[in-house]
């Protein structure tokens, strides 16, 4: 029986092993240093309180436990592989064997090297951990009083640096919530402030320009002030400096603009990208090797010849495809090259309200994108419990 190791339970990670768990030839162990799975295209709903932990995470033990017996997951983070031995090292210095190695190890949030201090005075989104300071500390700024007295002035604001779908989403979301929360604000309570910052011109840059047109449009009915056009040049621990010396006053900072992929340590340099991700060929195997691939965030995904961005729907397609191609490998059967498809967007902007665009063709937006969205949302988790 061939043994398959898939390191990272990432969207690409999950959905490969659930292929996989129809192949009863094939041995898989799936390893992570975490027992869940993170939604992270939900986080906006967790940060600002519209969900719990349990609505963004999944039970990888339990998930593992229903498959058949060949499926294994071990909590152990991977420090190394080696492809000469054909072997991994854990933290906990265990090696193991593969025939088929497959990396899915995500990405984390790409604070830019250019801009000074912006890592330290700001906090991503990309991991669960992270994720739950920027909740806690939300969830205390429209709870408790007490943290309110302590903002100067009574007012609060919150910078979120990025204005693409995970940026517009926070915002919206926690607008909307302050919107519910405090709908008549009087001089004594706090004024919690959300503000957008971006280099490119508009919201959602390189997108539809009916998502752009409506995103724009209720990101003003929520009152969420946008600077766009100029980047970020310098952060301080209350200020943020723009590249056309526009200067903001900032009590929270969120960045959420771009990632940058984890790699693996390993006995070869591999060729990655300028966002960390490995070059792969086009059945998304590593360039230069037959028996490992690289999915989802963590590889430069080509299709059509052209770059494919990052996202939770392209990671799918690559975990569902690469389990293929090695069954059908063993199989003697021959699998056409990788390419992508997208079914749409759905972007959430806060209560029942979304925009999207159905198979990149039909605008959608209110109350009917809501449902929508959340019933992707649903059947994805569904898949895993």
């Amino acid at each position: 029986m061939k043994r398959v190791i898939i390191i990272g339970s990432s969207y690409a990670g999950l959905y490969a092993v659930k292929r996989f768990s129809k192949y009863k030839n094939i041995e898989v162990i799936l390893f992570d240093k975490n027992d869940y799975h993170y939604i992270q295209v939900e986080s906006y709903g967790f940060v600002s309180t519209s969900y719990s932990m349990s609505d963004v995470t999944i039970n990888i033990n339990k998930y593992i436990n229903s498959l058949n017996k060949n499926i294994k997951f071990h909590k152990e983070k991977v420090d190394s592989f080696d492809s000469n031995l054909k072997e991994i090292t854990t933290s906990n210095n265990m090696k193991y064997s593969y025939d088929y190695l497959i990396m899915a190890t995500g990405s984390l949030t790409n604070f830019p090297i250019q801009v000074p201090n912006i890592q330290k005075y700001s906090v991503g989104i990309k991991t669960l951990q992270s994720a739950t300071k920027v909740e806690q500390t939300f969830n205390s700024l429209i709870t408790n009083k007490k943290y309110q007295k302590v903002s100067q002035n009574n007012k609060f604001n919150i910078v979120i640096g990025g204005a693409g779908l995970s940026g517009v989403e926070i915002a919206a979301d926690m607008a909307a919530h302050i919107k519910d929360k405090f709908p008549d604000t009087q001089d004594n309570t706090l004024k919690i402030n959300i503000i957008i910052v971006d280099g490119m011109q508009t919201v959602l840059p390189n997108m539809d320009d009916r998502l752009v047109s409506a995103c724009k449009k209720r990101l003003d009915e929520l009152n969420i002030k946008t600077y766009l056009g100029s980047f970020i040049k310098d952060v301080d621990e209350n200020k943020i400096y723009l590249a056309n010396d526009t200067i903001i006053d900032y009590d929270y900072f969120i960045f959420s603009g771009g990632i940058k992929a984890v790699n693996i340590e390993s006995n070869k340099n591999y060729e990655i990208n300028k966002l960390n991700q490995y070059i792969v060929n086009n059945n998304l195997k590593l360039k230069g090797e037959k028996d490992i691939f690289v999915i989802g965030d963590a590889a430069e995904i080509i299709s059509n010849n052209k770059y494919v961005p990052p996202t939770a729907q392209l990671a799918i397609q690559c975990g569902e495809y690469v389990s293929t191609y090695i069954h059908n490998e063993l199989s003697y059967k021959y699998t056409e090259e990788f390419t992508a498809k997208s079914n749409g967007v759905l972007i959430s902007l806060g209560g029942n309200y979304a925009i999207g665009l159905v198979y990149n063709k039909f605008f959608v937006e209110g109350y009917f994108a809501h449902l929508i969205k959340k019933f992707v949302t649903y059947s994805h988790k569904l898949k895993f419990i």
